[in-house]
């Protein structure tokens, strides 16, 4: 009799299905690239950094900089690449909501090399849900909508991946994308990011299932750190002081001595939530092929994901500060090891995360509706008296736009999480369906008030208001974010000085920090004291040196 096998696949998906995942990726992708200013503590250094490049040029293209400050820690490699995916997009919205536009291509390239890349590993049978489990990742969503170099070297871990997967099929186009992979992470990270895919290429070499493909993977290597090293002598030969203090500042990487703690557990505390639900299908899939099952664990699919994984951890560790952000990179092999399981988990499993979703997420996204009908509407009034401790004064008109687009969202969702067959693999399309109709949901009624409690735009108008028509203005520990968003968003420059005795201006803008040393200011009188919504222990101040000051200054002179 002949066994009629129901393994799922691919290869039979009716299109409509194939256009509907494409469409929900889609969405995903594009639902936080507008409506807000940029916010701390990243991205607005790095949008500084831009907007120099392109309105200054020159040695800023060289040089970064922020407000006509030096960055000596940071490269302007991967600003070229970004200033390509910006120019279009510039023209018809702001810079720093076209920049991410930048991260969204960068995102997508992931998205697709790890589709492919399960496809050929899979023979066809998976390719959309590595793509799935990756978008459905809860810590991703908003670290992918802004602006960070650590994005590229997210697409770069994902081509790696993909070169990986490729070598059985044309071995030179595998070893081409492998070292465009470690050129990208470099001009991303700098040497953090060439190590973070060049070293799992190396080991890889020792790996009996790619043993054969020695040659390749090392011609990737050595063409990939060629191309570095050649763009790393430009930078020098152009630009050498500034070459010189970004090498020493360590080209990407914090040494040991240079931290303040050594705590390798914080990324596997971190991937609790910020992987979910890639982490616990990943180690499903594991325990599987450790026990034997659909060939064993010496399989590519299983060791290249797997060695991705413990080099990030290990050099991630050793080489750089413990950030949330850099958790980014165990993603793409836990999304790819985490497609190989779905297939085989239980009925109980895949039934939690089909109704957590549904349940816990579809919560979230009514609660959102509530508290912007608590801040917009005043109603319900609890709601909304507790709602104003968190953006005290903000007063703003209903977004109906976003009510309708909120409406037409659940009525999608619906669509989507209507009772079918249970399946394994419709619980993760569920999840990742949950998980996008939160984020619209969330921006299409909240963005506003979210970006009213986290942007500094309003503080720095009010202290614009109150700039020197002439003359100039010292600053003393105000962060490069801080210098960046005056330049981009209020056009004010500063000059900043190591200590007060330094300041040659009649003006002097500082922030003052809850628990750190205060500044002391004599013979300056305050203009200005304030702090954005979202920073109660953040306080912006700009003085003006007293008149008496001012007078025995000019007699000295």
């Amino acid at each position: 009799m002949q066994r009629i096998s129901h393994q799922a696949t691919d290869r039979d998906k009716a299109p409509w299905k194939r256009i509907a995942l494409f469409l929900l990726i889609a969405i995903w992708l594009g639902s936080g690239i507008v409506g807000r200013d940029p916010w701390k503590p990243d991205e607005p250094i790095y949008v500084g950094i831009l907007h120099n490049m392109l309105t200054v040029g020159g040695d800023a293209w060289w040089a970064p900089q922020v407000g006509g400050v030096l960055l000596p820690a940071e490269a302007p490699f991967i600003h070229w690449l970004n200033a390509l995916a910006v120019w279009l997009p510039s023209a018809l919205m702001p810079l720093h909501e076209a920049a991410r536009v930048s991260s969204a291509i960068w995102v997508a390239i992931a998205i697709v090399a790890l589709a492919l890349s399960a496809k050929r590993w899979s023979a066809g049978h998976i390719s959309y849900l590595a793509a799935i489990v990756f978008i459905g990742c809860l810590g991703l969503y908003d670290r992918a909508h802004s602006y960070l170099p650590e994005i590229a070297t997210l697409a770069a871990l994902s081509l790696a991946i993909y070169g990986m997967s490729s070598l059985p099929v044309g071995s030179n186009r595998a070893a081409f994308t492998i070292a465009v992979a470690i050129l990208i992470a470099f001009m991303a990270n700098g040497l953090l990011g060439l190590g973070l895919v060049a070293i799992p290429v190396v080991v890889l070499c020792f790996a009996p299932v790619l043993s054969i493909y020695r040659v390749p993977l090392v011609r990737a290597i050595f063409f990939g750190v060629l191309a570095s090293a050649l763009l790393t002598t430009g930078f020098a030969l152009r630009v050498p002081e500034t070459a010189l203090d970004w090498w020493q500042s360590g080209a990407g990487l914090t040494l040991p001595a240079e931290r303040e703690r050594f705590s390798p557990q914080t990324y596997i505390v971190n991937a609790l939530w910020f992987a979910w639900p890639a982490w616990p299908l990943a180690i499903w899939t594991l325990v599987l092929r450790f026990r034997g099952f659909a060939g064993g664990w010496q399989r590519a699919e299983v060791i290249v994901p797997l060695v991705f994984i413990v080099n990030a951890w290990v050099w991630l560790s050793i080489a750089s500060e413990q950030r949330t952000l850099h958790t980014l990179f165990f993603l793409p092999p836990l999304a790819l090891l985490a497609a190989f399981g779905v297939d085989t988990i239980r009925r109980t499993w895949y039934a939690m995360i089909d109704w957590f979703g549904i349940l816990v997420l579809g919560m979230i996204a009514i609660l959102a509706v509530v508290i912007s009908s608590a801040l917009y509407l005043k109603w319900p009034g609890a709601i909304a008296a507790w709602s104003q401790k968190f953006v005290p004064d903000f007063a703003g008109s209903p977004p109906w736009l976003g009510y309708t687009v909120a409406a037409i969202a659940f009525v999608v969702w619906i669509a989507l999480v209507q009772p079918a067959h249970q399946h394994s693999r419709r619980a993760l399309i569920n999840w990742a369906g949950c998980v996008t109709f939160v984020w619209v949901v969330g921006q299409a009624l909240l963005i506003e008030p979210a970006n009213f409690r986290s942007s500094h735009r309003s503080v720095f108008e009010r202290v614009s208001q109150l700039w020197p028509e002439r003359g100039c203005v010292n600053s003393i520990d105000i962060p490069a974010s801080h210098i960046a968003m005056l330049d981009y968003m209020v056009k004010r420059r500063v000059e900043p000085v190591e200590e007060l005795a330094d300041a040659s201006c009649d003006y002097l803008l500082i922030a003052r920090n809850r628990g750190e040393a205060v500044i002391d200011t004599p013979g300056y009188d305050v203009m200005f004291s304030g702090n954005r919504a979202g920073d109660r222990g953040e306080k912006i101040e700009l003085l003006r040196r007293t008149r008496s000051t001012q007078s025995s200054g000019e007699k000295q002179s």
